[in-house]
């Protein structure tokens, strides 16, 4: 994905209720009727999922942005992918919101921008969007703020499996951090100086200490193994999906199986 052009103006609506303002983040998954306009930024390709005895599903990421905001986006309809091209201009509405994290399923709505609306995107926004956080930054985050939602590429410093978790230590040019990944991203085939996705991490105070844990919506994948870029392929997962789309039932969920085709870094 090329963010060199900064600054760009995009189709979009000014109207201030369709722009959705830089309003307080939910701190528990939240139902959003109202729509909101954005731009994409960037979408990973399909990952296919599979409910026992039910036939085989697909999810994909995404990274979206109004003028003032970047999220980080959970689309579980597959038929939305059309949309989600890169800098294509969007509005959804009734979407879960959990923080910078937006999850779309079946009963939400997604539909392209009119062609005469337009939205600037800020050089700021692009950047951030750019730039994975820095695990210093995350080691001096505000205990207001907590728990902390994290996704972002980092190297692999080494892991180690326990009974029913595994702990990751990741890395970038400012520090280290441990990862604990459960359920999902438990027992990932993984070796120092691989590259690592994290996608919906939270950073939380584990016994005086800030570790990212891995939770429902928490994805990771290995991008580069060693310095070598991944070639297409299939990985399979275990993974809690929610059966219900209710933003007050956070907690209800199925085992199934999770197949990666491919993500690609755009």
């Amino acid at each position: 994905m090329n963010l060199n052009t900064l600054g760009t103006s995009y189709k979009c609506n000014h109207n201030p209720a369709m722009q959705a303002p830089n309003q307080v983040a939910p701190r528990r998954p939240t139902l959003q009727k109202d729509p909101i306009t954005v731009v994409v930024l960037k979408a990973t390709d399909p990952i296919e999922y599979e409910f026992p005895g039910q036939r085989k599903k697909k999810v994909f990421l995404a990274t979206v942005a109004t003028s003032n905001q970047v999220f980080q986006v959970k689309v579980l309809n597959i038929k939305l992918k059309k949309e989600f091209k890169q800098k294509n201009v969007i509005t959804m509405s009734g979407y879960i919101r959990y923080k910078n994290v937006l999850e779309i399923n079946e009963r939400s709505v997604v539909q392209n921008a009119p062609d005469d609306r337009r939205i600037a995107v800020p050089d700021d926004i692009w950047i951030r969007a750019k730039t994975p956080p820095k695990i210093r930054d995350l080691c001096q985050e505000d205990p207001g703020n907590l728990p902390t939602i994290v996704s972002g590429l980092f190297l692999l410093q080494k892991k180690k499996d326990n009974k029913k978790t595994t702990v990751y230590i990741i890395q970038d040019d400012t520090g280290t951090m441990e990862v604990v990944g459960s359920e999902i991203c438990y027992g990932i085939e993984c070796a120092e100086g691989d590259t690592v996705r994290l996608f919906c991490f939270y950073l939380k105070k584990i016994k005086e200490k800030l570790k990212l844990t891995s939770g429902k919506y928490s994805l990771m994948e290995v991008v580069k193994r060693n310095g070598c870029k991944q070639q297409p392929g299939s990985v399979t997962f275990k993974l809690d999906i929610a059966v219900k789309n209710s933003p007050l039932n956070p907690s209800s969920g199925v085992n199934c199986i999770v197949k990666v085709e491919n993500i690609n870094e755009e």
